[in-house]
């Protein structure tokens, strides 16, 4: 079978960047990350410099382009640091000092996550026990539903006999 280039449910005309699995998939089972970290970690990737070999946007190039706040991006940045995903440094640029990044490889598998942060497993596998658990409730319930949906309704049901 030969590989076929992904289908999306349009056509896609501008630049695309695809996300990586794990920031979709397993950083997402951290606490301290959620939509904004990924986003920055993004941004900051595609700001990406390979004849430098680190990223330089500003804090204000980020919130322009994310729509969060500058404040925001300071926090981003930190947790980004925090779960080793980019490592900031400071660079002489024409006499002064800028803030540079170097975007570091995440994690590829849940069980090299777990090893990195082994205080989120309870967490993460509790919040998993939870999903799994809201669906089967609902599963029985929804069950049950089909099943007085699918019976025959009777002409009589549809008639208010109580003041008779």
């Amino acid at each position: 079978m030969k590989n076929e280039a992904k289908k999306y449910p349009y056509e896609i005309n501008e630049y695309y960047s695809p996300g990586l699995n794990s920031l979709k998939r397993i950083y997402t089972k951290h606490p301290k990350f959620n939509g904004n970290t990924r986003l920055i970690y993004e941004l900051i990737f595609d700001y990406w410099n390979d004849q430098y070999g680190y990223a330089f946007p500003t804090h204000y190039d980020l919130a322009r382009d994310s729509g969060i706040s500058v404040a925001s991006v300071k926090t981003q940045i930190k947790t980004l640091t925090q779960l080793d995903l980019l490592q900031p440094k400071k660079a002489d640029v024409n006499g002064r000092k800028n803030n540079v990044y170097l975007v570091k490889q995440p994690v590829r598998t849940i069980d090299e996550f777990y090893r990195k942060f082994p205080e989120v497993r309870d967490q993460a596998v509790e919040k998993l026990r939870k999903i799994d658990a809201e669906e089967q409730s609902d599963k029985s319930r929804w069950a049950g539903w089909k099943a007085t949906e699918s019976q025959p309704k009777r002409a009589e049901d549809d008639c208010d006999t109580e003041w008779l």
